[in-house]
């Protein structure tokens, strides 16, 4: 698979830091870089997590590594939001992660 991934991805995490109002502001900071290939999901394909439909735009397959529904990844100036992470048959031989692009 490894000659498969030819694009890198930066793994972006939140956090919440305080405004000094009252209020918190979000801020997303660059994490782990790693390899992965990037494919456009048909127009209008839906998602089902938990009963929730939910959106994605494009697929990223990537070697296993830590990433959660709450990080955002990015490809250059492209960011997406992270839909849903799938570890296929739970062998952790690749993840297969829906993405929503937002920028």
């Amino acid at each position: 698979m490894r000659g498969l991934l030819i694009d890198t991805f930066t793994r972006q995490t939140v956090t919440e830091t305080t405004d000094g109002m009252g209020g918190f502001t979000e801020v997303w900071a660059d994490g782990t870089e790693f390899k992965g290939r990037l494919s456009a999901m048909p127009a209008g394909e839906r998602i089902s997590e938990d009963r929730i439909a939910v959106y994605a735009t494009h697929r990223l397959y990537c070697e296993s590594l830590t990433i959660t529904e709450k990080d955002r990844v990015k490809l250059g100036t492209r960011i997406f939001e992270i839909k849903a992470v799938r570890n296929p048959s739970n062998i952790s031989h690749h993840l297969e992660i829906d993405v929503l692009e937002i920028d």
